[in-house]
Formats: C-alpha cells, structure tokens, sequence
C-alpha cells in the first residue's frame, strides 16, 4: 500500500479563502477583524463603508481553517489552589482536634464523676461552715462577737 508523501498532505489540507462581508456597530466590526488578525487567517480588509445608521460595513477575505477559533486557554492558577487546599486543611485539622479534645474531656468528667461530685460536696460543706462561723458566735469569747 502507498503511504501519502508529505507534499500530498499539504494539499489535501490546504485551507480555502473565503470573502465575507462583516456589518455591525464600528465596535463589533473592529472586534471581528480583530479575532480575524489575531489568528493569522485574515488576509485583507477594505476600507469601511460607513451607513446613515452608524453602522460599518468591512468586506474581508481569509482563510477558512477547520477550526473557526483558537482553543481557549487553561491557565491553572497554582498559588491560589495551593493556597486554598493548605487554608482548608488547616481549618479541618484545628476542628478535628477542637472534637478529639472535647471527647476526651467530656470521657474523663464521665470517669471521674463520682470524685468530682465528691470534691464539690466538701468543698459546700467547708463553705456553709465558714460563713455560718462568721455570723454566729461557736461559744467561744472573742473580740468580734461582744460576748
């Protein structure tokens, strides 16, 4: 079988020119030969034509390519993904520890609840003691009570 020289391929995929005509608002128009400019397909444009409408008419010719318009560009913004994962990260870290110390703090009170209540019950009794002390007189004479 014959395989295609390089030569052959170059014709069979040789872009056509086309000729249009591009009407619109002098904006449009300028961004269309533009587009055309920037793609390296335009070959010529006449000069435009203006209407009593504000309108522009532009008779152009350029080569029809497969693809009518680049490919858009993809630029992945690194430091901001970067930036984005490492904020996010940290946020789930510090939540994770915030929960894993709550459970541990609330297993020990649950524990230790028996000594804890016990500790505080002393520590009520100690206090009504103390300030009944210092109301009443205990019998004993001292300077405070004029007894």
């Amino acid at each position: 079988m014959h395989s295609p020289t390089r030569t052959a391929l170059a014709h069979r995929t040789r872009p056509t020119t086309l000729t249009r005509r591009i009407v619109g608002t002098p904006a449009d128009v300028a961004a269309a030969l533009a587009v055309l400019r920037e793609s390296g397909r335009l070959m010529f444009a006449d000069r435009p034509h203006q209407h009593a409408d504000g309108r522009v008419t532009v008779t152009v010719r350029f080569l029809n390519t497969a693809r009518t318009t680049p490919p858009p560009v993809r630029r992945l913004r690194r430091g901001r993904v970067i930036a984005a994962t490492a904020i996010t990260t940290t946020a789930v870290g510090a939540l994770a520890g915030i929960g894993y110390l709550a459970a541990q703090v609330a297993h020990t009170v649950q524990r230790n609840a028996p000594a804890i209540v016990g500790v505080v019950l002393v520590l009520l009794v100690l206090a009504v003691l103390l300030l009944r002390r210092k109301a009443t007189c205990g019998g004993l004479h001292c300077s405070g009570c004029r007894h």
